[in-house]
C-alpha cells in the first residue's frame, strides 16, 4: 500500500498549497460534455448551445457508483448527466428507458437541495429540471434536431451538412452529455469552476451515512470504497487499479470470500491519491504507447525528467553552448544543482510506470522511492557516462541544432529497434514501451546497459543501406556511439573512456579500421557536387556491412575504387593519403588479415574521424597546407 500512501500524502501536500490548477476535489470525477445550458435565478433556460471539443472537459461532482459506472443500468451522477437522466422528456423524443434514470436522478438531486450542505445554484437548476422540457428547449434553441415525425434524429440524413452536435457526440445526440451554467446569482456563472459549490457537495457526499471499516493506508476507521475510480490515464480510459469484481465462478481464486478480507482503503484516501495520480499523469507524465511514466516529489518541488536527453533537459530554453566533455559536465553540475538547491537530503522521489493488459485492468509495472540526492547523483553520472555528440534535433527555425549529452530512452528505442517509415525512424508501441522501461534502472540506479540493446544499435550502424535518409543513419550512429562509450567504461569498471575526439594513442583494430573508413567515405564525398551529395552514396557506405565482417578483403575493394576520386582531387588528394598512411601504419597486417567481425569501436572509431573531418573542425596540427587543410570536410 506504500504507493496509495505515497500518492494520499501528495494529494494533500498540492491541495493545501492551492497552486495546482485542475487537481480534482474528492467526489468529482472528469467528463466531456458536448451541451452547455444557461439557467437564470428564476429557473428559466436563458441560453443553450454546443460545446466545442476544445473546452469539452468539465469537473463534475460524482458518487463512488457514478464514478466507475458500467452495465445496462449505470448509476447517475449527482448534477451533470446524459440526457436520459436529466430530461423529463427524454421518452417522449424518442428515448428509451428515460422515465426510470430521470425518477432516479432528481430523487438525489432533491436530497442534496433538502440538506444542510445545499446550495442556491443547485436548487435553481433542479426547479428547472423539474418543468420537464429539457429536450424540447434543445430542439427550440436548435441545439438538438427532430425527424419529421418528432423524433430526434439517430443519424443526421446530410453527412455533410450536419449541425454541430453530430459533429462532437459519438454515436446519437440523445447520448449528449449536459453542463449547466446559472447566471444571476454570481458573478461564478461555470458550476464546475464554483468552489463553493464544490465544497458544498463533498460536505453532503461525506456527510451521508455508511458502515466504518479499517483503512490500511491512514489506520482509521472511515467509510472504506468497493468501487474505485478509473480514467487514471486520460478522461476515456477505463482500467482500474484497484478492483474486486470476480463474485462468480471462482471467487477471488479461492482465497477470500469478499473483497474486504484482502484490504480496504477510505473513501477519501482512495480519492485523494486517484486524483493526484491522474493530475500527475496529465501535467508531468510521458506515455509510450500505453504505458505511462511519471515522476514527483510528495511535497511538490520540481524534479528532473528522466525520460528526456540531454538537450530537452538542459538547453531547451537556452541555445546549446557545450560541446566538450568538460564544458557539458560544469553545465550538468550547474542544472542540477538547481534542483538540489530546493531539495533536503531527506526528501523522496518517486517514479512509477503503469499500463493496462486489458480494457479494465491497470498494472504498475514500475515502482520506485528514493532520496532525491542519491537519484539526481545517478541522473548526473547517466547524463556524463552515455553523453555523445548529436546533430539529430532541430530548433523551431528547423535548422539543425549540434548538442553534447545523453540521448533519451525513445531514442536509444528508435536507434536499436527501430524501422524507417515515412523518412523517420518508427517503432511498434509494444515494444517502444518494453525498451523504455528496461532503459530506466540504467537511469536511476545506474544499472549497465542491457547488451542486446548496445548490440542491436551498432548492428544497425553496420547496415547504413537500411536507411534512405542519411540523417536518419547519422542519428543511430551517434545514439549507438553514446551507448558504446557507457557500456565500454562499465566494462572496465572506468579504465577505458571514449570521446568524440579523436584518440591518436588508439590501436585498437576496430577503431583504426572505423577511422580509415570515415577517411575514404569523406574523400569520395569530396569530389561530389551538392546535388550529387543528396543522392550519391559513397563506395565506403556501400561497403560498410562488408568492411565490418571482412574488413581486409573489402578495404582492398574500397582502395581500389578510390583511384579515380584521388586523381579528381588533384593536389588536395595528398592530404587524404597521408592521413590514410598515418592510419594504417598502426595496423598489424597480420591481424588486419585475420580479422572477422569487428566490435563497436569500428563505430567509435568512424564517428571520431568524421566529426574531426567536419568544415570548420579540422583544427589538428600537421604539416599540410593550412589553407587546403581548411577546405577539408
Amino acid at each position: 500500500m506504500s504507493w496509495l500512501g505515497v500518492l494520499y500524502e501528495t494529494y494533500r501536500n498540492m491541495s493545501e498549497s492551492g497552486l495546482y490548477e485542475k487537481l480534482l476535489p474528492i467526489a468529482h470525477t472528469t467528463q466531456n460534455c458536448h451541451i452547455e445550458i444557461t439557467i437564470n435565478e428564476r429557473s428559466e433556460i436563458a441560453d443553450a448551445k454546443v460545446v466545442d471539443k476544445e473546452n469539452a472537459e468539465t469537473i463534475i461532482p460524482c458518487t463512488e457508483e457514478s464514478a466507475g459506472r458500467t452495465g445496462t443500468h449505470p448509476k447517475n451522477h449527482p448534477l451533470m448527466d446524459k440526457l436520459q437522466y436529466i430530461a423529463a422528456d427524454y421518452t417522449r423524443f424518442g428515448g428509451e428507458k428515460g422515465e426510470e434514470f430521470y425518477k432516479e436522478y432528481m430523487k438525489d438531486l432533491e436530497d442534496w437541495c433538502n440538506s444542510e450542505y445545499s446550495h442556491p445554484k443547485v436548487k435553481i437548476i433542479y426547479n428547472y429540471l423539474k418543468k420537464g422540457t429539457v429536450i424540447s428547449d434543445l430542439v427550440q434553441y436548435k441545439v438538438l434536431h427532430c425527424d419529421p415525425g418528432g423524433k430526434l434524429y439517430t443519424k443526421y440524413p446530410d453527412k455533410n451538412n450536419a449541425p454541430a452536435i453530430f459533429k462532437v457526440v459519438q454515436g446519437n445526440q440523445s447520448d449528449a452529455f449536459v453542463r449547466f451554467k446559472v447566471i444571476g446569482v454570481d458573478n461564478k456563472a461555470e458550476i464546475w469552476e464554483d468552489e463553493s459549490l464544490r465544497q458544498s457537495y463533498i460536505k453532503y457526499y461525506l456527510s451521508r451515512p455508511t458502515g466504518k471499516e479499517l483503512c490500511y493506508v491512514s489506520g482509521e476507521l472511515k467509510s472504506c470504497s468497493s468501487n474505485h475510480p478509473a480514467k487514471i490515464r486520460n478522461t476515456a480510459d477505463k482500467a482500474k487499479l484497484i478492483s474486486a469484481n470476480d463474485k462468480s465462478g471462482f471467487t477471488f481464486r479461492g482465497r477470500f470470500y469478499d473483497a474486504s478480507e484482502a484490504a480496504t482503503v477510505s473513501y477519501e484516501v482512495s480519492q485523494g491519491a486517484h486524483n493526484a495520480l491522474k493530475w500527475l499523469i496529465k501535467n508531468q507524465g510521458s506515455n509510450f504507447g500505453g504505458r505511462v511514466f511519471v515522476a514527483w516529489n510528495p511535497k511538490g518541488y520540481k524534479v528532473p525528467d528522466m525520460l528526456e536527453d540531454s538537450y530537452d533537459l538542459f538547453f531547451k530554453n537556452n541555445k546549446p553552448q557545450a560541446y566538450t566533455a568538460q564544458e557539458f559536465a560544469r553545465q550538468l553540475e550547474l542544472a542540477l544543482a538547481g534542483y538540489k538547491a530546493n531539495l533536503d537530503y531527506k526528501d523522496r522521489i518517486v517514479i512509477m510506470a503503469l499500463d493496462a493488459a486489458t480494457v479494465g485492468r491497470l498494472a504498475i509495472t514500475f515502482y520506485r522511492e528514493m532520496l532525491a540526492n542519491e537519484l539526481i547523483d545517478n541522473l548526473k553520472y547517466w547524463h556524463i557516462v552515455c553523453a555523445w555528440k548529436h546533430r539529430y534535433r532541430f530548433s523551431e527555425d528547423k535548422m539543425p541544432v549540434e548538442f553534447y549529452g545523453a540521448p533519451s530512452p525513445k531514442d536509444i528505442a528508435l536507434a536499436a529497434f527501430g524501422i524507417e517509415r515515412t523518412n523517420f525512424l518508427q517503432l511498434d508501441d509494444k515494444l517502444l514501451k518494453n525498451v523504455v522501461e528496461r532503459i530506466l534502472p540504467c537511469i536511476i540506479d545506474r544499472a549497465p546497459l542491457p547488451y542486446d540493446i548496445v548490440k542491436s544499435a551498432f548492428k544497425n550502424v553496420c547496415h547504413p543501406q537500411n536507411y534512405k535518409n542519411a540523417g536518419n543513419w547519422q542519428k543511430v550512429l551517434s545514439i549507438c556511439c553514446a551507448l558504446l562509450k557507457k557500456y565500454y567504461y562499465e566494462k572496465s569498471e572506468g579504465k577505458e573512456e571514449w570521446t568524440v575526439e579523436v584518440n591518436p594513442k588508439e590501436e585498437s583494430l576496430a577503431y583504426l579500421c572505423g577511422r580509415m573508413l570515415a577517411v575514404a567515405d569523406a574523400l569520395e564525398k569530396r569530389t561530389y557536387t551538392n546535388e550529387e551529395r543528396k543522392n550519391r552514396t559513397t563506395c565506403a557506405m556501400r561497403y560498410f556491412t562488408k568492411f565490418s565482417e571482412h574488413p581486409c578483403q573489402t578495404w582492398e575493394i574500397i582502395s581500389k575504387m578510390l583511384a579515380p576520386y584521388m586523381a579528381k582531387l588533384g593536389g588536395l588528394a595528398a592530404y587524404y593519403q597521408k592521413m590514410l598512411a598515418e592510419i594504417s601504419a598502426k595496423i598489424d597486417p597480420e591481424e588486419f588479415k585475420a580479422a572477422k567481425n569487428l566490435d563497436g569501436r569500428l563505430a567509435l572509431g568512424f564517428y571520431a574521424q568524421q566529426n574531426l573531418m567536419r568544415p570548420n573542425k579540422d583544427k589538428e596540427a600537421n604539416t599540410v597546407d593550412e589553407n587546403i587543410a581548411n577546405e577539408v570536410e
